[in-house]
């Protein structure tokens, strides 16, 4: 039962996201890749290991992908892990006020340049899958090759709109105001 309730409250994040369309099967392009869905299930623990969430996250085949076919770029930067400890270093050095946050659902907020496909999963549109359905994707989604690299440049725009610059060196680092945001 939570595993079924974590599964509706994805499915509703999915679509008030427009991450995806549903359509009929025979209307999908000549030598389009049909990537099989998945559900992936994890219970987070608290340190004393009692649960305190059921997670589930709909998810794509990535692996099933075909290059300049279901994606082109798939690059991504990343910041390294000695500069995320030498900017953790200078804040406890500094007194710097620091906070950690994390984005719900991230890679689903990031357009998608390709058309992708997927299999239509259990449990989607209120249970009435058929298999003559596919699901064309709006947004990236888990398991893609190219998720990572939509959702940098998806972040990258929004810091551009509040004054923040990826620095020369390490493109996951921001800095803009006064402020340095370490991306990873």
């Amino acid at each position: 039962d939570n595993f079924l309730k974590a599964m509706e409250i994805e499915i509703a994040e999915l679509e008030s996201h427009n991450t995806c369309t549903v359509m009929n099967k025979a209307d999908m392009p000549d030598g389009a890749n049909l990537l099989p869905s998945t559900w992936a299930f994890r219970i987070k623990q608290n340190a004393d290991e009692s649960i305190c969430e059921y997670k589930v996250r709909f998810c794509t085949r990535g692996d099933k992908q075909i290059a300049d076919v279901d994606y082109f770029e798939s690059y991504a930067p990343v910041v390294s892990w000695s500069t995320v400890r030498m900017l953790l270093n200078l804040a406890i050095q500094n007194d710097w006020y620091t906070r950690q946050i994390d984005f719900s659902n991230a890679f689903v907020q990031a357009d998608i340049e390709e058309d992708v496909y997927l299999t239509l999963p259990a449990m989607f549109k209120d249970g009435n899958s058929k298999e003559d359905q596919v699901l064309k994707l709006n947004k990236t989604l888990y398991g893609l090759v190219q998720a990572p690299r939509a959702w940098y440049f998806h972040l990258l725009e929004g810091f551009d709109k509040l004054g923040f610059k990826p620095t020369v060196n390490e493109p996951g680092v921001f800095t803009g105001h006064g402020i340095v945001v370490v991306c990873w």
